[in-house]
């Protein structure tokens, strides 16, 4: 993965700042710090704001902000700040700003996960289209984590739970050496951040780790899975980023100090938010034939997801 320095505009509207307390329609009862006699034009207010929110309304302004992938530093992301900065204006907000702050973002130029043993074979890394979801066929680009490390891993996988520090406790008490292996991985339930595990693999020496949605956590075990339910079909890849950004914050090139124009940057390699391994997403599907070619010791049983129907 290559990374490079990308324009980020943030839109800030200001307007004078308004308490509007509302109640139903039809309520007579007395509001507090308000006189009878204001009380009335204070309730024909309350029914006009009530009568104000368009379901249709809302859900057109939401499809033109969906209706193509938008990533960050992108030009349809640009356009999307400039269309929201014209209906603020149009609304009657009177000062609104597009700010441009210089930012690292990277973008991947190719992404590729093969197994050379004991059989040959490339993950997919790319979603199915829904015959019933038009959007679903739009390319969204390749499959990545951002800030993830570039580079040319040949190694062997340990699965590793959920990624957390003590899945790796368990591994090492086991006798399974972890330096320069790549780590296979859950997102977990409860929630972990992904980075964190990124920064756990990193800290135990593991060259690069990959990460996927089991659907005990997020599939059939779980219920209907789309279209037919709210649960991530077997094709389905949660994507994000995964600087440390519980370590330092905001643009990893400024720690501390705004992303302007002309600011003052650091050498990416002195950036402490940014990984040194690789890290890539991929669905249970792709998950699955990794997992089905592992042998080893067995693992816990609250490690066991479902990446094999049974």
């Amino acid at each position: 993965m290559t990374g490079r320095s990308r324009r980020l505009v943030v839109m800030l509207g200001c307007a004078a700042a308004a308490t509007i307390v509302l109640a139903a329609a039809g309520d007579s009862r007395a509001i507090f710090g308000f006189a009878p006699e204001t009380m009335a034009r204070q309730r024909t207010m309350e029914r006009k704001f009530l009568a104000m929110p368009s379901a249709a309304r809302i859900a057109g302004f939401h499809r033109y902000l969906t209706n193509e992938p938008h990533v960050a530093g992108s030009p349809r992301n640009k356009h999307l700040a400039e269309w929201q900065r014209e209906q603020w204006e149009a609304w009657g907000i009177e000062d609104v700003q597009i700010l441009t702050h210089d930012v690292l973002l990277p973008y991947p130029q190719e992404i590729r996960v093969e197994m050379t043993r004991p059989r040959v074979w490339q993950a997919a890394l790319r979603e199915d289209p829904i015959a019933t979801d038009p959007d679903t066929a739009k390319d969204p680009g390749l499959t990545y984590h951002a800030f993830s490390a570039s580079g040319d891993i040949t190694g062997d996988v340990v699965y590793a739970g959920s990624g957390n520090p003590e899945n790796y406790d368990w591994l090492e008490q086991h006798g399974i050496d972890l330096k320069g292996k790549i780590a296979l991985v859950r997102y977990s339930v409860p929630y972990s951040y992904r980075g964190f595990k990124v920064l756990t693999a990193q800290q135990r020496g593991l060259a690069a780790i990959l990460i996927y949605s089991d659907p005990a956590d997020d599939g059939y075990k779980k219920g209907a899975v789309f279209p037919n339910g709210p649960w991530g079909p077997e094709s389905h890849i949660q994507r994000g980023g995964i600087p440390f950004d519980f370590l330092v914050p905001g643009d990893p090139l400024t720690p501390g100090w705004a992303s302007v124009p002309g600011a003052t940057r650091i050498e990416a390699k002195d950036a402490v938010s940014i990984p040194k391994i690789i890290s890539v997403p991929m669905s249970y599907r792709d998950a699955r034939v990794i997992l089905e070619s592992l042998g080893g010791p067995e693992t816990p049983a609250a490690w066991r997801g479902r990446s094999s129907p049974s």
